[in-house]
């Protein structure tokens, strides 16, 4: 009876452990989370770019182009469907071309803030996105991420994103 009794209060205790590692996110958890994101990018894999927005995911976001500005707050499933658009279009002028005019994206973490508790992190970075080596975009951005069953989740931010028209 005690070792039943044991081996419960031990799986228990494990379980608590267990949930509490896989709801703290680390800067680690945040450098290999930016990292999934560009090679899925550069993959034109927007369903694992979506896959990471949270539920409560928001995006507000200023767009300059052309000398004008815009400004725009989505949610998850516009910002979703944006993608797939955006990369679907680049995807494919990557293959009308054989690859030459395929879009390179960098980014630079430029600030990683864990949270008191570590289950939130706050994380700045600059994008950005060039092809044949011509400037097409640069983006600055400021978001939020959690971490929920050992997966990192985007819950948005702000952006501010400039596009550069030749």
């Amino acid at each position: 009876m005690i070792r039943i009794l044991l081996l419960g209060m031990a799986l228990v205790v494990g379980g608590v452990v267990a949930y509490e590692h896989g709801h703290r996110i680390s800067e680690s958890d945040v450098r290999a989370h930016m990292q999934s994101q560009l090679e899925a990018t550069r993959r034109f894999d927007s369903d694992a770019l979506c896959a990471s927005m949270a539920k409560d995911y928001r995006l507000q976001g200023i767009y300059y182009v052309a000398g004008t500005q815009e400004r725009r707050d989505t949610r998850r499933d516009e910002t979703c469907r944006n993608a797939r658009e955006g990369l679907t279009a680049l995807q494919a002028l990557s293959a009308q071309t054989g690859g030459l005019l395929a879009v390179d994206v960098t980014y630079e973490i430029t600030r990683i803030e864990l949270a008191p508790g570590g289950r939130r992190a706050l994380v700045e970075a600059t994008s950005t996105a060039k092809i044949g080596g011509r400037l097409l975009s640069r983006t600055r951005a400021k978001g939020q991420l959690s971490r929920a069953f050992w997966q990192v989740r985007d819950h948005g931010g702000e952006a501010q994103n400039w596009v550069y028209v030749h």
